[in-house]
């Protein structure tokens, strides 16, 4: 038996597939039904719920050191059954759903693996059943020498068809995501020296995208030395060091502002926008000006305090001290009413037409223009951009609830996971990401 591309061992697990009236019954558990895009629901008022959704999971496939008998005895569950949103007429079924073990088995019908959860299913001789279903599945990564230990874990990211990560002795790799094996030593970090030379510690690496290419920066002595970083090429060779820091203090104009070389700054070929204030006014709020690179002309972009923006969408967005978001375009300096919120100070992305954001009561998550939040009201953890996507993770106690939801440039989840994604890359519609519980890599193509 296949499921997703995974070969699974019937004879040993703890739910196993059955056959009932010449159909083939599949076991509704908590792990297979999300690593086959479905999810359930119970109540004891309203019964049992199964909906199709972009949920997915690790596979999980309860294996036992018993082996299985020939032969069962399944009953029909008198509870109520939906299955998207429509009620299953159980009791007149030819082929009803079935109780075995205290798990709830649907029969692989046409109606059902088909018109009901879009699979696409068969019987091959070799490999027996095989169900490929639509939803994303994500699929360990077993790096080697990757940093792994129970307090901390390397820095990785993808390009194209290569993983590169941090492994241990402050080895930088490359490796064929389809041929981890065939991994390569890229470069040597250095060791860190704001900690003794018997502690053996290095510099840790951190990765990030940049006109086509992946850079790798480190800072020396902990957080008070320069910043370096170094050009990776397609085929793994590693550039000069070059370095970019540390923090250059601002110049101060004939009219008192500050004027900012680093930070939040954004430069075009013409222009650099940046926050600053009037040192010769009292209390100056925060201000987004630009600075002419060739007059070196300084102007006040808005009146609205700022203390932080984003380039997103050719604008740039910020939270005034309103909590609203407001947008700037760089091409007529023009300021739009982006969100109403109220919106926490940085705590949004933009993504195509899509505003997320944490609410600055509740510090729940929003979409905008939608008054109710997010994953089942939970309180947010994070927001991360990803380019194409952005990956929002709450702090999930409630039943039903996700960890992680990741969503595409329309809008859509794209990805669902009831565990944190704490660390994520993503290149085309490849997405790899660190799971907290598993304390593994895994990959998932988005479809």
């Amino acid at each position: 038996m296949t499921l997703n591309g995974s070969e699974i061992s019937n004879s040993y697990s703890k739910y196993p597939l059955f056959v009932y009236k010449d159909i083939t019954y599949f076991p509704m558990t908590f792990a297979g039904c999300r690593y086959l895009g479905l999810e359930t629901k119970w109540d004891q008022t309203t019964g049992l719920e199964i909906n199709k959704t972009n949920i997915s999971y690790p596979l999980d496939e309860y294996q036992t050191s018993n082996l299985n008998s020939n032969q069962y005895i399944a009953s029909i569950p008198e509870f109520k059954i939906m299955i998207n949103g429509r009620t299953v007429d159980n009791n007149n079924a030819e082929f009803p759903l079935l109780i075995f073990q205290e798990i709830t088995y649907f029969p692989l019908t046409w109606e059902y693996a088909v018109n009901e959860f879009e699979w696409d299913y068969r019987f091959d001789p070799i490999h027996g059943l095989v169900i490929t279903s639509q939803n994303s599945s994500p699929k360990p990564l077993y790096l080697i020498d990757y940093i792994h230990s129970e307090s901390d874990y390397g820095n990785f990211i993808i390009q194209g068809d290569y993983i590169y990560y941090a492994g241990n002795e402050g080895v930088v790799y490359q490796a064929p995501i389809n041929d981890l094996a065939s991994y390569t030593n890229i470069y040597q970090l250095p060791k860190d020296t704001y900690f003794p030379e018997h502690e053996n510690k290095y510099v840790k690496p951190y990765f990030i995208h940049r006109d086509g290419e992946v850079i790798l920066s480190y800072s020396a002595s902990g957080t008070k030395g320069l910043t370096y970083e170094i050009a990776i090429k397609a085929d793994g060779t590693a550039m000069n060091p070059v370095a970019v820091g540390p923090f250059i203090a601002p110049e101060v104009s004939e009219e008192g502002l500050l004027l900012y070389k680093t930070g939040n700054v954004y430069e075009t070929e013409t222009h650099r926008y940046m926050i600053t204030s009037n040192t010769n006014v009292s209390n100056d709020s925060h201000k987004i000006y630009k600075l002419n690179k060739t007059t070196e002309e300084i102007t006040l972009v808005s009146e609205k305090a700022a203390e932080a923006f984003k380039y997103r969408n050719e604008k740039l967005y910020f939270v005034s001290d309103d909590r609203r978001l407001y947008s700037i375009s760089l091409t007529d300096d023009s300021v739009q009413l982006e969100c109403n919120g109220p919106v926490s100070q940085e705590k949004y992305e933009v993504l195509g037409s899509s505003i997320y954001y944490f609410s600055d009561t509740d510090q729940r998550v929003y979409k905008s223009g939608e008054n109710t939040p997010l994953n089942f009201g939970e309180l947010g953890e994070s927001l991360q951009w990803l380019g194409d996507f952005v990956i929002i993770t709450f702090n999930t106690t409630l039943d039903n609830s996700y960890r992680s939801i990741v969503f595409d440039q329309n809008g859509v989840m794209a990805f669902i996971l009831p565990r944190r994604m704490r660390l994520a890359s993503a290149d085309s519609n490849k997405m790899v990401y660190f799971d907290e519980y598993e304390r593994s890599i895994f990959l998932v193509e988005l479809k």
